[in-house]
């Protein structure tokens, strides 16, 4: 099947980070970007999360979830985010590594990719509550098109965690 370049728009929630240099500044350059791309119309963005940072010792991540409505092919796309990901300043590739900024597809409607290189619904959402408090503000009924369970139930399987609001944590940082 061709990938062509522009289809009928569809939803697509994006978990997006950085833990290295001006997080925020980060990722506003790249809310900036996104909205630059052809085929892409960024719609929602949840609050800023203050969180660790998933595996080796490293800068704690700012993390959120965008919602988007692209017209793009899912490669297209994810060609796209990438670009953005060096364009920004993204140099180091792989999994637990910080990074100035992190492009990662959650959701795309109901679809189901699974390919050796991009996987949707992401292989790890529903484990990382840094993914689904920001996801749950958007769409906490969103359905996993795996495992059947909305947003909202796969945060409430979730420990508590070391994830806070940025405005909350702020305000910690304040009183102390």
């Amino acid at each position: 099947m061709r990938d062509s370049a522009l289809r009928r728009p569809e939803s697509v929630f994006l978990g997006v980070g950085s833990n290295l240099g001006d997080r925020e500044a980060n990722l506003a350059q790249a809310a900036t970007a996104l909205q630059q791309v052809d085929g892409v119309t960024l719609l929602r963005r949840s609050r800023l999360y203050d969180t660790l940072a998933v595996g080796p010792p490293q800068p704690r991540f700012l993390n959120a979830v965008w919602e988007l409505s692209s017209a793009l092919s899912p490669r297209r796309l994810l060609a796209a985010l990438q670009s953005l990901e060096q364009q920004l300043g993204r140099t180091e590739k792989g999994l637990q590594r910080p990074r100035t900024v992190d492009l990662d597809v959650l959701l795309w409607g109901q679809r189901i990719l699974a390919e050796p290189d991009f996987q949707v619904p992401h292989a790890e959402m529903h484990t990382r509550r840094f993914v689904l408090e920001p996801l749950a503000e958007l769409a906490k009924d969103a359905r996993h098109p795996v495992l059947g369970l909305t947003v909202a139930e796969l945060l409430a399987r979730l420990p508590p965690g070391d994830v806070f609001p940025l405005e909350a944590q702020a305000a910690s940082v304040a009183r102390r």
